[in-house]
């Protein structure tokens, strides 16, 4: 309830400062501004150059390039007509109203993360059309050992607000890999870092790649000397040679190779039936969130969960897990009501 006595877990799943469009014209609190928002330096991550990238200042001819591992996104991992049976296979269960906007179906243990306790309680296995999907999964050298003991269905739509902000997902329980298949309509996966540790970029002389998306690095080139402008988009133009005297500071050429991690954030795109993997550090360094505006239209994300190595064959709870991991790939499981 709210300061007017008005439940909102009635009208939608907020809690405490979460909102969605459901009860933000009835709720008395609101959520606290963000900090140094206008200081965020956004990049863009290429699903195939497999680093972040902008440009600076709507340049077309610098850019800066950061590295960023972690991230694997598979394009077309299904194809439309699966992605139409999943989601009739889907529609079939009773939704549940979630925070911010969402609607949740969880198939997976009870779980206590602040006590670190969990119980099978009714938990009956992944749903069946996951085991096709796991197959598939394993055939990609990430994921050759991937195996999934909670599975998610998170539902996404803009006349709801939906959204998610920046978290961790829990390590104490959850392992090193969080996989999701996103149905119903491309999105964005928003990385964001509160560490103030310095972030490497590279500011680059480049044209448009041969991806068609993201610049790539001229290496024959010197910073210091002429940058190349592409006359267009598909770089089929001759190029012009500019000074790089000539340019105006408005095109905010950085003097430092260096930002602070927690003044940036990295959106990473996730197209209609691909299949997005975080580990390493995109799983443990930075926090990942789906912002209100990425949701343009009804987008459903099936997440499926390893065990950490506490629940390990090596684990001190092995036997815990070993019993999770039995019921989970029985695959006859019914959401959690």
């Amino acid at each position: 309830m709210d300061g007017t006595g008005r439940d909102f877990a009635k009208i939608c799943g907020c809690k405490g400062i979460r909102t969605c469009l459901l009860c933000e014209g009835g709720r008395t609190m609101v959520k606290a501004p963000q900090e140094n928002v206008e200081s965020l330096v956004r990049y863009m991550y290429c699903n195939q150059c497999h680093k972040a990238w902008r440009q600076i200042g709507g340049s077309q001819c610098l850019t800066e390039e950061m590295d960023f591992p972690g991230v694997l996104v598979v394009e077309d991992f299904i194809t439309p007509e699966e992605e139409a049976d999943i989601v009739t296979v889907i529609e079939g269960t009773e939704w549940k109203m979630s925070q911010s906007g969402r609607k949740k179906q969880d198939f997976g243990p009870k779980v206590n993360f602040k006590k670190k306790k969990l119980k099978l309680g009714g938990f009956t296995g992944l749903p069946h059309f996951s085991a096709p999907l796991l197959d598939r999964m394993k055939s990609h050298d990430l994921l050759k050992d991937f195996t999934p003991v909670e599975q998610c269905h998170l539902d996404y739509d803009p006349s709801r607000g939906s959204a998610i902000d920046p978290h961790f997902d829990d390590f104490w329980l959850w392992g090193e890999r969080l996989v999701t298949v996103n149905l119903l309509a491309d999105s964005v996966l928003t990385m964001s870092c509160e560490e103030k540790d310095q972030v490497e970029v590279t500011i680059q002389q480049t044209s448009n790649c041969e991806h068609g998306k993201k610049p790539v690095t001229k290496p024959s080139l010197s910073l210091d000397s002429e940058i190349l402008v592409q006359s267009d988009e598909d770089g089929s133009q001759p190029t012009a040679v500019v000074d790089r005297q000539d340019m105006t500071s408005s095109q905010d050429v950085s003097d430092s190779n260096s930002r602070r991690y927690c003044d940036v954030e990295v959106a990473i795109p996730m197209p209609r039936r691909s299949l997005l993997v975080v580990h390493g550090n995109a799983r443990h360094k930075w926090m990942h969130a789906i912002h209100r505006e990425d949701i343009t239209s009804r987008r459903i994300a099936v997440t499926l969960r390893e065990l950490s190595a506490e629940f390990s064959a090596e684990g001190v709870q092995s036997q815990a897990g070993k019993e999770l991991i039995d019921v989970a790939l029985s695959f006859n499981g019914s959401a959690i009501s």
